[in-house]
């Protein structure tokens, strides 16, 4: 049987474009470019490619994950989505002395976003010596619009060694990666240099490691780091 004309079942590994919009509003996520560029929310650090995700482990909101079962490869689904970002709640919104805004070089206007105990918030109103803000998420309370299109099955063991690689590491190229498979039980991953001191690496090592032992079964992954010349310098 052809792959197009199989459903995607739970446990399948599937790569998925992405682009979620507030309904009857603005796009705020996608995996495409082209629309990122055409909606204005294009950032160079983002890697825009099909998401991978495994189909029912959690790796999307519910309701994708639901409605991915059942899809074939090929097709595209909108899904709807209800208070996917919380509901929003008017304890929420607070009050706070100007001066408190002043004192960290901060003029407050309405409509802009500032920072408030490492949680963003809106500024709603200035005025009376008093900053008023909006601290539930943008799109708290509002139904949002996922359109999916599932491109392809991932059934190759390899590859899906090196597609929950490439999940964890987005930016790296996959060439730059060295993988040996020792036996069924355990894989040794050589991590390429430039991302030796990357900030939060040893979270992704780890993150990376439990998926090879949950996805793919191995028991002890290794990974190698080598540290030549033009790193260690002239002795």
């Amino acid at each position: 049987m052809s792959q197009n004309n199989e459903l995607v079942s739970k446990g399948d590994f599937i790569l998925v474009d992405m682009t979620g919009r507030v309904k009857d509003g603005e796009v705020f996520e996608t995996t495409l470019r082209d629309v990122a560029e055409r909606e204005g929310i294009y950032d160079e650090n983002e890697v825009y490619e099909p998401r991978l995700i495994v189909v029912g482990e959690g790796w999307v909101l519910p309701e994708i994950d639901s409605a991915l079962e059942g899809m074939k490869i090929g097709d595209t689904k909108s899904v709807e989505v209800k208070n996917a970002f919380g509901e929003w709640k008017k304890e929420n919104v607070k009050s706070f002395p100007l001066k408190e805004f002043l004192k960290n070089n901060i003029d407050p206007k309405p409509g802009m976003r500032v920072r408030i105990g490492g949680k963003l918030a809106l500024v709603k109103r200035v005025g009376g010596g008093r900053v008023r803000v909006d601290m539930n998420h943008p799109y708290a309370g509002k139904t949002v619009v996922y359109d999916v299109s599932v491109k392809r099955r991932i059934a190759d063991h390899d590859e899906k060694i090196r597609a929950l690689i490439k999940r964890r590491m987005p930016k790296v190229p996959l060439e730059k990666i060295k993988i040996s498979i020792e036996d069924s039980k355990k894989v040794a991953v050589e991590i390429p240099k430039e991302i030796f001191f990357a900030d939060g690496v040893q979270l992704v090592k780890f993150g990376l490691a439990r998926d090879l032992k949950k996805y793919v079964g191995f028991e002890e992954v290794v990974f190698i780091e080598r540290y030549d010349k033009e790193l260690l310098g002239k002795s």
